[in-house]
């Protein structure tokens, strides 16, 4: 009997073993769901993106399907499949459907609020492309505007203003007077180096024919030596007091930038460098910023003139830089002139100008320093640790720059300065390895690689060889040169970051109406979707000293994105312009969506 009973024991075990595996299941499964549930809560995003095409820009992760953030930060790159255990119930997801991301596209020269002040409060002339459509919108202001005792405006360029021989001197104050006479009419140059003023402004300023313009500056002189009313690079400055007489508000000028960041958004833009010169920007973004309505990153630059000491320059900077240092505005950087531009015959060239400019046969342009003066100013800026931001149209300045800057180490040492020389229409060939041993970063606007408007100008005044052979951009990437992308907006009109890579890319023109047109310059300096790419966002976050937090997709860095409607590096380049932003993605936050 009791050897029976031993035999059933086991079976007794597994019947009971029966009866409890549906709780013990039940259980487990339980538990695992608890557990599922309590990994989503502690880890569950604010911001899913998925079954996408992901841009990351990190070597070691170059693609990814999906994307997660929270608290402003990304903390997940890789498969849609991973990705789901972020997303939680409070999470927001976006299915891609194959749509491309990139990190947000930034900007290294700009300058706000761009045209946002001209287009709420002054003369716009920046749409516009003739002489009568200017004078007609100075006229058109007045009668709208009958009690303001000065017209301002911007967006006006050289070229109607060809003469038969070739030169241009620009528009006259004899034409402005035809519409306006009692008050001072003084209106800037798209490309932001000349003014066109009537006889009622220079009266005020007190220029006449015998009126000198100061270092680096020029007056044009009718035929019978009078002002012909266009001043050039430091003479603008003669005008100055009399162009006070406009001076926007506070309050004007957040709504300019705020119209500008809406507008910045809407191409897929998440950050930029921009610059201070007189109205007290930098400390009007920190108002936004307190405000909570600053939505992009900044980084601030200030202009420094002749006229200021090396002291004066670095302590300005240095307070700004320890009361801006936060997520979204730092300023540590300052800008220099080390020449003018081509189409004004300021540009400083090794080579000199045609008899085209009108300036006789050995012009070259020249510096608004004395090279002494700014070599000065390039080393005690370097030794305060401060950025330099250079701007260098000629390759005569472009040397001069790369001067100071090798003497400023020769002095101070090595330092990771990342100085910036912008522009560079023209360099020489033993400048490029230069600016690769100085560590110097090129800040170029590909806006302007094709035979855009300036183009015709540039070959009057320089020949056709020199002016084809601008911007030789592949050359400067192939020595090793980092190279950011930017806009120079709004003497570049037209700022969209997409128009900038496709010009980069096919070195001709970004517009579907010129597009068949053969408006392309030097296509052997052409760069790839890729390099333009990385041009326009991680390269722009190092020169921002970003890099750690910007630029890349990457767990910990800041979730700025923008979701693009095709994945540009697959399509015709021509193309690319024409692609629809979807979203803007700010600190995780959807700034712009479509």
């Amino acid at each position: 009997m009791e050897s029976i009973q031993r035999k059933r024991w086991p079976h007794f075990l597994i019947a009971i073993l029966v009866l409890l595996l549906p709780l013990l299941n039940g259980c487990t499964k339980d538990q695992e769901v608890s557990k599922k549930a309590t990994t989503q809560s502690d880890e569950a995003a604010t911001l899913v993106l998925k079954n996408g095409m992901i841009y990351t820009m990190e070597d070691h992760q170059p693609t990814a399907e999906a994307v997660a953030a929270k608290d402003g930060k990304i903390v997940f790159v890789g498969s849609t499949k991973e990705v789901e255990k972020y997303v939680g119930k409070n999470t927001k997801v976006i299915d891609l459907k194959g749509k491309m991301v990139s990190p947000g596209f930034m900007d290294g020269h700009t300058h706000i609020p761009g045209l946002w002040l001209t287009k709420l409060f002054e003369v716009d002339l920046s749409n516009l492309n003739s002489h009568e459509e200017y004078i007609k919108a100075v006229s058109d202001y007045r009668k709208k505007n009958p009690n303001v005792n000065i017209i301002t405006g911007l967006g006006w360029v050289n070229g109607p203003y060809e003469q038969k021989d070739g030169t241009n001197p620009g528009p006259t104050k004899e034409d402005l007077d035809a519409v306006v006479s009692d008050i001072p009419v003084i209106l800037l140059s798209i490309d932001h180096h000349s003014v066109w003023a009537n006889s009622k402004a220079l009266e005020m300023a007190k220029i006449t024919k015998d009126s000198k313009a100061p270092k680096g500056g020029m007056i044009e002189h009718n035929a019978d030596g009078s002002p012909r009313g266009v001043l050039r690079e430091g003479a603008m400055d003669l005008v100055a007091d009399v162009q006070a007489l406009f001076k926007p508000t506070k309050e004007q000028y957040k709504e300019a930038i705020l119209k500008y960041q809406e507008e910045m958004h809407s191409f897929g833009m998440t950050g930029i460098m921009t610059f201070e010169d007189k109205e007290h920007l930098i400390d009007i973004l920190g108002e936004l910023e307190q405000e909570g309505k600053l939505t992009m990153r900044v980084a601030g630059a200030y202009f420094i003139y002749p006229d200021s000491t090396p002291d004066e320059a670095v302590q300005k900077v240095k307070a700004a830089s320890q009361k801006y240092h936060s997520d979204w505005l730092r300023a540590n950087t300052i800008k220099l002139y080390a020449d003018g531009v081509t189409e004004g015959k300021t540009a400083l060239f090794i080579q000199p100008y045609t008899e085209k400019a009108g300036m006789g046969h050995n012009h070259h342009g020249e510096m608004p320093w004395e090279v002494n003066d700014f070599n000065k100013m390039v080393a005690a800026v370097d030794k305060a640790g401060i950025q330099l931001h250079i701007h260098a149209i000629g390759d005569g300045a472009v040397n001069a720059g790369l001067n100071a800057i090798e003497n400023a180490v020769k002095t101070n040492g090595e330092r990771d300065s990342r100085h910036i020389i912008t522009h560079i229409s023209s360099i020489q060939d033993n400048d490029i390895p230069r600016m690769k041993a100085l560590k110097v970063i090129a800040a170029l606007q590909p806006f302007w690689f094709y035979k855009d408007q300036y183009y015709g100008l540039e070959k009057a005044m320089v020949g056709e060889d020199r002016a084809l052979a601008m911007y030789p951009a592949r050359k400067i990437w192939d020595a090793g040169v980092t190279i950011s992308g930017s806009s120079d907006y709004p003497p570049t009109p037209d700022y969209r970051p997409l128009n900038s890579i496709e010009t980069g890319v096919t070195r001709n023109s970004p517009y579907p109406e010129e597009q068949d047109q053969d408006m392309v310059r030097n296509a052997s300096q052409a760069l790839t979707v890729q390099e333009m790419l990385q041009a326009v966002t991680k390269n722009v976050a190092y020169q921002m000293f970003r890099e750690n937090d910007l630029g890349t997709l990457k767990v910990g860095k800041k979730a700025d994105m923008v979701v693009l409607g095709q994945d540009i590096t697959k399509i015709k380049p021509k193309d690319i312009s024409e692609t629809p932003v979807y979203y803007t993605i700010v600190d995780g936050k959807i700034v712009y969506k479509k």
